[in-house]
């Protein structure tokens, strides 16, 4: 897509070019056991190739309190993940790497279900320090295909450290940004409908 304001407007010019490619999000969210790995994954469809040019996410930092199955956040970053493309297993990340590393805002305060406080320990669990800077991600997904991330959650090594804590479920939230570039089919079903 063009930049709006670098040049003089032409409307005609702008609806040929968003007639062939638009600005698009997709989502992947999900939540992994604790000790578990999974694979989750986001259809990138059939509507056309998607340029994803940044990412952004947030992810929870929990424990259990063995003795009252009170969930605790305490700040640390137990996921750990390694992403890849469908079409050929083909791996962006050689590696699992952890979430705080690579997305932004990064660690977010989680609800406890029973009474929606915020814990660590004894005080408020305080919100990431990372500013909100999406992360530059340059990749093209084919139509048809799937962001996969496979997810490790290793909230249950606290257990070894401190037997009074066990490992927790946490979710994640990933948004990858970018421009669709819109299949033939679509594209002359849009050139179709401005006739």
């Amino acid at each position: 897509m063009i930049r709006t304001f670098a040049s003089q407007l032409n409307a005609n010019s702008l609806l040929k070019t968003q007639s062939v490619q638009q600005s698009e999000k997709i989502i992947l969210s999900d939540s992994v056991d604790a000790g578990q790995r999974k694979l989750c994954r986001a259809s990138v469809s059939n509507y056309g190739d998607f340029l994803c040019m940044f990412i952004t996410g947030s992810f929870e930092t929990c424990v259990l309190k063995t003795a009252s199955s009170q969930i605790i956040d305490n700040g640390v970053d137990y996921l750990k993940g390694q992403l890849s493309d469908s079409i050929g297993q083909r791996k962006l990340f050689n590696d699992y790497i952890p979430f705080s590393l690579w997305l932004s805002p990064g660690r977010r305060r989680s609800p406890l279900a029973a009474n929606n406080l915020y814990l660590t320990g004894q005080s408020a669990a305080d919100p990431s320090n990372t500013l909100f800077y999406p992360q530059e991600f340059e990749y093209i997904f084919a139509s048809n295909s799937e962001i996969l991330l496979d997810v490790y959650n290793d909230s249950n090594s606290i257990t070894g450290i401190d037997k009074a804590y066990q490992g927790a479920p946490l979710a994640f939230e990933i948004v990858f940004h970018g421009i669709r570039i819109l299949s033939e089919t679509a594209v002359s079903g849009v050139r179709e409908m401005r006739k």
